[in-house]
């Protein structure tokens, strides 16, 4: 069995190890922070939680293509709620 190292673990790098592996590669991903997400991660500070990436919803088309290709469904695993408004921001 060839083997496969993936560095990171954003959205991107955790696809790839799913297609590798779905394959018949041996993947192991190495993330350098104590949790998977790479930009997609979120920080807590003080009972604050904080996005630190990119909202990563904005084409659902593709998450729903991507579980397809494993013979799953999105709504298997999670639950949309549409927000209104979708994000707020604030300058000081």
């Amino acid at each position: 069995m060839s083997k496969v190292v993936i560095i990171g673990s954003g959205f991107s790098a955790l696809a790839s190890a799913c297609y590798m592996a779905k394959k018949g590669y041996s993947v192991k991903v190495l993330e350098k922070n104590e949790e998977l997400g790479g930009r997609a991660s979120l920080l807590e500070i003080d009972g604050f939680k904080f996005d630190m990436g990119p909202s990563w919803y904005w084409m659902p088309d593709i998450f729903e293509r991507f579980f397809a290709d494993f013979g799953k469904k999105v709504s298997e695993y999670y639950k949309l709620e549409k927000l209104s408004p979708a994000y707020r921001v604030i300058f000081g």
